[in-house]
């Protein structure tokens, strides 16, 4: 089936990837990892076509799929042909892709450093900005609304607090550098958020990014964020 955007991360049996990591599975994820990692080195290269493209695709948060026909070029030129939708509904795949996109230019805004980082989950990317004991306290407002992001039912809000992450990714406590996110995992997430069967795949890859794969990870915030 054309919309079927299922996510598999395949573990050996000595743990899960090396220093916490995984990466997109699927035609969409590595279609959404393209893109961004394109968009981002020519923004960090002050080009102005990629200025551009971001501040359209900012404007594309929140809205319907096709509503601006200015970004369409932007999300969907070289797009999977197996992910196009049939109908006149967006596939599960074109809506994650486009709300992918948006919040990653969201999260690009007036950037100085790569916010998109191959194999930092959603998980991983909160364990970063919240506080040590913050993983640990339901009530602290990181997890607050990662806990809200995760139960949420409905695509839209999940994308409202997706996007106040993506916010607090922009500005960390402490004056802490922004933390950065692999946007591919991000669509693949988004997309099982929109199928009933493979929702809870997605909450599932968020907590083992949290709370198993910190035990594989060496690495800190700082150093995650300075090494190239």
């Amino acid at each position: 089936m054309a919309d079927d955007t299922s996510t598999t991360t395949t573990e050996t049996a000595a743990g899960p990837p090396a220093r916490g990591q995984r990466f997109p599975r699927t035609e969409l994820g590595k279609f959404v990892s393209r893109r961004t990692g394109d968009l981002q080195r020519d923004y960090l290269r002050d080009k102005s076509s990629a200025r551009g493209a971001l501040a359209q695709l900012r404007r594309t948060v929140g809205h319907p799929v096709g509503s601006d026909p200015v970004a369409w070029a932007i999300v969907f030129d070289g797009f999977p042909e197996a992910l196009v939708g049939r109908t006149d509904e967006p596939s599960r795949a074109e809506r994650a892709a486009y709300a992918a996109l948006g919040l990653f230019a969201v999260h690009m805004q007036s950037a100085t450093r790569e916010v998109h980082r191959p194999g930092v989950g959603l998980g991983v990317a909160v364990r970063q900005l919240a506080s040590p004991s913050d993983g640990a306290d339901r009530d602290k407002p990181v997890m607050r609304r990662f806990q809200a992001l995760g139960t949420a039912d409905v695509f839209e809000e999940a994308l409202h607090h997706a996007r106040g992450l993506i916010q607090q990714f922009r500005h960390p406590p402490e004056g802490r550098p922004p933390i950065a996110l692999d946007y591919g995992l991000l669509a693949e997430d988004l997309a099982d958020l929109q199928n009933p069967a493979r929702r809870d795949a997605a909450r599932l890859r968020w907590a083992r990014d949290l709370y198993v794969r910190a035990q594989y990870d060496t690495t800190t915030p700082t150093d995650t964020q300075e090494s190239k």
